[in-house]
C-alpha cells in the first residue's frame, strides 16, 4: 500500500552503477520526475477508461459488442495488441471474454490511446474488468443508433476556448440553413447536412452559454472531455494529462466514432478551425458519396488543410460572414489532412487518421481543401502570432459559392436577433487572451521544431500544452467539465481508473 509521503524504490539507469537504487518521493502515487525520464518502467500500467460502449448489433464489431476507449501507460511493456479480460453479465448469465486492442498515438508520449473490443452476453447489465480473480465494475453507455444528421463532424476538445468567431463560422457552415415556403408553412432544412459533436474541457463562460443556445436549436451536441484523475493508486504512476498527446485528442475522436458508429453515414474528424465548404454538390452527403464512388474500396477520404488567416469581428453585432470571407487569405501551404470515414470502415482513429489504416485505401481528395483558419487576426491587437510563426498569404484560393454565403449570413442573423443570444453577445471576449499563450506553448514544444526547424533543447517530448502556464482571469470566468472519479483495486498488469456522472462546473477542481 502506498500512502502520502511514502517512498518507492526504483532503479535509475545510466548513472554508472546499473545496480544502484534511486529513491523517488511519491505524492499519492505520482512519480516525481524533475528530469522527465519518462522511459522508466513501473510495476503496473495504469489505465484510464475514457468510455465504454455496448452494441447489441454492429456492422463491424458483431453482436453484443463491447468497445473500450482507454488511455494506457505504454512504457512498462508493449501494449500494442495487448489483451484485457472483460466480464459481462445480464442478471442470469455471466461471460468472461478477452478483448484485443489497438493503440493510436506517438512513441514520444508515456500514455497512448487504445481501443479494445470483445463480444459479450445479450442485454448487458454489468461490465467488469478482471485480472487474476480481481474484478472492478466499470460504467458503460449504449451506443447511438440514431443521429441528428447523416454526417457527424467530431470537433476535437476545446480548452481555455475563447474563439467564438471561429465557432460561428464553423457551426453555420456545417448547418447552412435554408428556408422555403408553402401556402401554409415555413420550413427549414440544413443543406450541408452536418452536425457538430463538440468536446469541451474548459471554455470562457459566455462562449459556453452561446454554444448552449445553438445546442438547444439542434446545431450541435456538447460533450464532456475530462481531465484524467486517479482517485487513488497503490502503486506509482506518471501523471497522465501531461504525458498524453494533445490532451488525448485521439481518444476524443475515437469516442465520437464509437458513439455514432451505428448511427451516422459519415463521420468527419475536424478541429474547430478546420472548415469544409462542399465544392461540387449542395450537401456533405452528396459530396462524400461522389468522392467515395471514385474509389469504391476506400476506407476514408483525406482532405488536405490549406492555411488561412482572416480578420475577426470584436463583437457579434460587428460579425458578418461576407466581411469574414472577404478578409480570408490563402497560403500555398497545404498541411497533413483530416479524414472523413464510413463508420463501418473504422473502429478507432488517431488525430489525422488511423495508424492501422492501409494507405492504399485512403482516398486523397484533390479539391476542395479544408479551410484551416488557425491564425485569426484581431482588428485592434498586436497579433504577435504572425511574428512568431511567419507564413506567406495571398488571395483566397478555395471556392465559396455566393449563394451559400448569402444563406449562411441569413441564418446567422436569424440566431443573432434572438433576445437571449443578444444578451450573451454583450459578455463575449472581444480581445485574445489565451490564444497567444497557448499558441506560443505549442510553437515552443512542437510547431517550431517541426515546421521552422527551430533547434530544441533536449530530446523530442510528448506534444502537449498541459504544462503551459495559463493564468486565471477575474473578468472572464471559465466553465469546466468535471465528474466523479473512481479507482479500482490494485490489479496487475493493469490497474483501472474511470469516471461517472459528468457535469459542468465553474471550479477547476483538484486532481492528482
Amino acid at each position: 500500500m502506498f500512502v502520502k509521503r511514502t517512498f518507492w524504490k526504483l532503479s535509475l539507469p545510466g548513472n554508472g552503477d546499473s545496480n544502484s537504487d534511486y529513491i523517488e518521493p511519491i505524492e499519492n502515487g505520482i512519480v516525481i520526475d524533475p528530469t522527465r525520464r519518462l522511459s522508466r518502467k513501473l510495476p503496473v500500467s495504469h489505465v484510464f477508461i475514457t468510455s465504454a460502449y455496448y452494441y447489441p448489433t454492429s456492422k463491424s464489431l458483431g453482436q453484443n459488442a463491447i468497445a473500450l476507449n482507454m488511455v494506457v501507460d505504454s512504457v512498462n511493456f508493449n501494449v500494442e495488441e495487448a489483451t484485457y479480460n472483460v466480464v459481462g453479465s445480464n442478471g442470469t448469465h455471466e461471460k468472461l471474454t478477452v478483448a484485443t486492442s489497438k493503440v493510436e498515438g506517438v512513441p514520444s508520449c508515456r500514455y497512448t490511446t487504445a481501443m479494445a473490443r470483445t463480444n459479450t452476453v445479450e442485454n448487458l447489465m454489468k461490465l467488469e474488468m478482471e485480472s487474476n480473480g480481481v474484478k472492478v465494475e466499470v460504467p458503460f453507455k449504449m451506443a447511438r443508433y440514431t443521429a441528428p444528421k447523416p454526417v457527424i463532424i467530431c470537433i476535437s476538445p476545446q480548452f481555455v476556448a475563447e474563439q467564438w468567431q471561429m465557432f460561428l463560422m464553423h457551426v453555420h457552415v456545417a448547418n447552412r440553413f435554408v428556408s422555403f415556403k408553402t401556402s401554409h408553412k415555413i420550413f427549414g432544412t440544413s443543406r450541408f447536412g452536418g452536425h457538430l459533436h463538440m468536446y469541451i474541457t474548459s471554455m470562457v463562460e459566455s462562449y459556453f452559454e452561446l454554444m448552449r443556445e445553438y445546442e438547444k436549436r439542434g446545431y450541435l451536441t456538447l460533450d464532456y472531455w475530462l481531465r484524467m484523475k486517479f482517485e487513488q493508486a497503490q502503486t506509482p504512476y506518471f501523471e497522465p494529462n501531461g504525458n498524453i498527446e494533445w490532451r488525448n485528442q485521439a481518444g476524443a475522436e475515437t469516442d465520437c466514432l464509437l458513439q455514432y458508429k451505428e448511427a451516422a453515414e459519415y463521420i468527419a474528424f475536424f478541429d474547430m478551425d478546420d472548415i469544409l465548404f462542399p465544392a461540387t454538390y449542395p450537401t456533405y452527403l452528396e459530396e462524400f458519396n461522389a468522392e467515395w464512388a471514385l474509389q469504391p474500396n476506400a476506407t476514408s477520404l483525406l482532405y488536405g488543410r490549406r492555411e488561412h488567416e482572416f480578420i475577426k469581428a470584436q463583437t457579434m453585432s460587428e460579425f458578418s460572414f461576407t466581411e469574414l470571407v472577404e478578409s480570408l487569405r490563402s497560403s500555398p501551404t497545404v498541411k497533413r489532412g483530416k479524414v472523413v470515414v464510413k463508420p463501418e470502415t473504422y473502429n478507432h482513429t488517431w488525430i489525422h487518421y488511423s495508424w492501422h489504416e492501409d494507405i492504399s485505401t485512403r482516398h486523397n481528395v484533390s479539391f476542395p481543401h479544408l479551410i484551416h483558419v488557425q491564425r485569426p487576426l484581431q482588428k485592434n491587437g498586436n497579433n504577435n502570432i504572425t511574428q512568431l510563426w511567419k507564413m506567406e498569404f495571398g488571395p483566397l484560393n478555395e471556392t465559396i459559392r455566393a449563394e451559400d454565403l448569402k444563406e449562411i449570413e441569413e441564418d446567422y442573423w436569424r440566431i443573432r436577433n434572438n433576445s437571449r443570444v443578444f444578451e450573451i453577445s454583450k459578455r463575449l471576449p472581444y480581445q485574445d487572451f489565451y490564444l497567444p499563450i497557448v499558441f506560443k506553448c505549442y510553437y515552443d514544444s512542437f510547431y517550431g521544431f517541426i515546421f521552422d526547424r527551430v533547434r530544441r533543447n533536449g530530446p523530442m517530448q510528448c506534444p502537449n500544452a498541459d504544462l503551459c502556464e495559463l493564468p486565471q482571469r477575474d473578468d472572464y470566468r471559465c466553465i469546466h467539465s468535471d465528474a466523479e472519479y473512481f479507482s479500482g483495486p490494485h490489479m496487475e498488469p493493469f490497474t483501472f481508473h474511470f469516471s461517472s456522472n459528468s457535469f459542468w462546473s465553474k471550479d477547476i477542481g483538484c486532481y492528482q
